[in-house]
C-alpha cells in the first residue's frame, strides 16, 4: 500500500517537472518572435517551480504523515484481525461446545437417574439398618431378659436352698418345743394325777371318818380340771 502511494506521488512529481519544463520550452520561442523583452517575467518559472515544490513539500509531509497514520491503522487492523481471529476461535470453541449440550444434558440426565437409584438404594439402606438396630434391640433385650431369669432362678433355688434350711431348723425347732411341751404336759398331768390321788385318798379318809364329802372337794376337783384342759 505504502509502496503504491509512493509510486503515484513520483508520478505527480515527474507530471510537474514535465509541466515545468514545458513552460521553459515554450517561453524560448516566445522571446524569439516578439523581441520584446520588457513584458517578459523571467522569475515566473522560479515562482511556478517554488509553488509546485511547496506543494511537493505539503505533499510529502502529508505523505509522511498518512504512512504514519496507515503504520498506525495497519498496527490497528493487525490488532483488530488478532482480536477477530480471537474472537472466531473463541465462536468456533463456543459452537463446539455448544455441539456438546446436547450430551452434556444426556450425561447429567443419566447422572439424575444414577443419583436417583443411589438415593433409593441409600433409603432402603437406611430402612435395613434401623432394623438391624431394633433386632439388635430385641437380642439385647432378650439376652438381658434370659440373664435375669437365670439370675432370678439362682436367686430363687438360693432363696428355696435358705427357706429348706429354715423350714427344717423350724420343724427341728417345733419338735424340739412339741417334745418340751408333751413331756410338761406329762409332768403337769402327772402332779395333777397325784395331786388328785392324795386328794381323793384325803377326801377318802375323810368320808370313812364322817361319813360325807365337802362340797370345796367338788370344787377343787372342777377347777383342776378347767385348768387341765386350758393349759
Amino acid at each position: 500500500m505504502f509502496s503504491t502511494l509512493r509510486n503515484k506521488f513520483q508520478t505527480v512529481q515527474e507530471g510537474i517537472s514535465a509541466s515545468i519544463r514545458g513552460l521553459t520550452v515554450v517561453e524560448n520561442p516566445k522571446q524569439k518572435k516578439t523581441g520584446n523583452i520588457r513584458n517578459v517575467n523571467y522569475n515566473a518559472g522560479a515562482d511556478i517551480l517554488h509553488r509546485f515544490q511547496l506543494q511537493w513539500n505539503e505533499l510529502h509531509e502529508l505523505a509522511e504523515e498518512n504512512a504514519g497514520k496507515a503504520q498506525e491503522a495497519d498496527k490497528l487492523i493487525g490488532t483488530i484481525y488478532e482480536k477477530l481471529e480471537q474472537e472466531w476461535k473463541n465462536i468456533t470453541c463456543l459452537n463446539s461446545t455448544l455441539a456438546y449440550i446436547p450430551k452434556i444434558n444426556n450425561a447429567i440426565q443419566d447422572l439424575m437417574d444414577q443419583i436417583g437409584t443411589l438415593q433409593e438404594m441409600f433409603e432402603e439402606v437406611e430402612g435395613a439398618i434401623y432394623q438391624l438396630e431394633n433386632l439388635n434391640e430385641m437380642l439385647d433385650l432378650q439376652s438381658r431378659q434370659l440373664d435375669h431369669r437365670f439370675q432370678l432362678a439362682l436367686y430363687k433355688e438360693k432363696k428355696l436352698a435358705e427357706l429348706n434350711v429354715i423350714k427344717a431348723k423350724l420343724a427341728d425347732d417345733h419338735i424340739e418345743r412339741v417334745s418340751k411341751y408333751e413331756l410338761k404336759q406329762q409332768k403337769m398331768m402327772k402332779e395333777r394325777r397325784e395331786t388328785f390321788d392324795e386328794a381323793f385318798k384325803e377326801e377318802l379318809r375323810e368320808y370313812k371318818a364322817t361319813g360325807s364329802i365337802s362340797i370345796y372337794f367338788y370344787f377343787r376337783i372342777a377347777s383342776d380340771t378347767t385348768r387341765a384342759f386350758i393349759g
